[in-house]
């Protein structure tokens, strides 16, 4: 795991099992998502080298998601206990970056590995260069990507 990675506690809700009691894969993507809104301003806008989120409205940049590649490890089973995401910076591009992220419970044990790719996109959706500054100050947090299986 990374050393520059940001735990998020995450609560399960009862309408995320599905039929098998477990919960539904939509539903891990929705966590998965959760966690990375709400790492990304202690990841991406913390320092003062780095603009703020606000900065990227101002100057006509936002951020979409282009791939997101999910391996199950086990299955997670409803519980009133949070599961806790680990998020972090897994590579940092010109005008793309990747969060790697893990979802386990409180032992430890993990049930869900991801990375996503965020592309920052100008008004027409074309890609766009991130400040120079922001991506000096990502690359500073950045860490190891996920070790999938498909990459072993």
């Amino acid at each position: 795991m990374s050393d520059h990675a940001v735990t998020i506690a995450l609560q399960l809700r009862w309408g995320d099992m599905d039929i098998n009691s477990h919960i539904n894969n939509v539903a891990i993507a929705r966590l998965l998502e959760e966690s990375r809104v709400r790492a990304m301003p202690r990841l991406i806008a913390s320092g003062s080298a780095a603009p703020q989120t606000d900065d990227a409205t101002a100057t006509g940049t936002g951020l979409v998601v282009v791939r997101q590649e999910v391996e199950f490890l086990a299955t997670i089973p409803y519980t009133e206990d949070d599961i806790l995401a680990s998020v972090w910076l897994s590579r940092v591009g010109r005008s793309s970056f990747e969060f790697g992220s893990v979802l386990a419970d409180a032992s430890g044990r993990r049930f869900v590995q991801a990375e996503t790719t965020l592309v920052c996109v100008d008004p027409h959706g074309a890609p766009a260069a991130m400040p120079e500054n922001l991506v000096a100050a990502m690359r500073d947090r950045l860490d190891e990507p996920v070790p999938l299986r498909r990459r072993a």
